[in-house]
């Protein structure tokens, strides 16, 4: 039989019941296991490796821009990323949603994408890659859009993985690993190279080595460098911007 331990009074409660208490304020007692909470340590490496798999479905995005004509991938995207938002702010304010969804996903979630009740909306990872989606597509041609959103989403893939496993060397200053930013880098341009020589009219042409290197190396940098605007926004935006100045 498992030993139940017990909390001694006037003690913090746990992280889990803390959570809980904030996505179910109105519970006056219940067990924290009865809805699944966001890890208040981060992430487990598992639980990172789900993450980043279920990132990797946008990978849809990139694809789509370069096959479907552009005013259909606009409308698309920017549909998409307006339902998003939506659904986004909904789970935060509405109960009717905000108790299924985070039964689903929050075990996905990190601590502060699940905000207290009322307090400012923060977006998910997802939604803001379908934000990025949506931007690159506006600002970028087709061919730099679709790369800089698969360097984004293959490269943070592989900075996740490698700089959790065996990153031990951190950015002077920073929490990044060098690790981790170099697998980026290399993952970045070895996709997006990848992309390039699909059988799609004027790709590789519009995608040199040189354009694709400066993408990559700005995206390891927006990674690993602290900014106000989340990653999953501004490495696809950055990356976009130094191809765009580069071609």
């Amino acid at each position: 039989m498992t030993e139940r331990r017990s909390r001694a009074p006037g003690s913090a409660p746990t992280p889990r019941v803390a959570i809980f208490r904030r996505c179910h304020p109105n519970t006056v007692s219940a067990r924290p296991h009865a809805v699944a909470t966001a890890p208040a340590g981060g992430l487990s490496f598992g639980a990172e490796l789900r993450r980043k798999a279920l990132h990797l479905t946008a990978l849809g995005f990139p694809v789509g821009i370069v096959l479907v004509r552009r005013p259909i991938a606009l409308a698309i995207l920017i549909t998409m990323a307006v339902v998003a938002v939506a659904l986004d702010v909904l789970r935060q304010r509405s109960d009717v949603f905000r108790g299924p969804f985070l039964k689903v996903f929050s075990g996905l979630m990190r601590a502060e994408e699940i905000p207290d009740r009322g307090a400012p909306i923060v977006l998910n990872g997802a939604v803001w890659m379908c934000i990025a989606a949506a931007a690159c597509a506006i600002l970028y041609s087709a061919p730099i859009a679709a790369a800089a959103l698969i360097m984004q989403q293959i490269g943070d893939a592989a900075a996740a993985i490698v700089g959790r496993r065996f990153g031990k060397n951190k950015w002077p200053g920073l929490r990044k690993t060098l690790e981790g930013s170099a697998a980026l880098a290399v993952a970045a341009f070895s996709s997006a190279w990848l992309f390039a020589q699909l059988p799609v009219d004027g790709l590789s042409e519009a995608l040199p080595v040189g354009l694709l290197a400066a993408g990559a190396v700005t995206a390891a940098l927006a990674e690993a460098l602290p900014m106000p605007v989340d990653d999953n926004l501004r490495v696809p935006l950055l990356a976009g911007a130094a191809m765009l100045l580069v071609a």
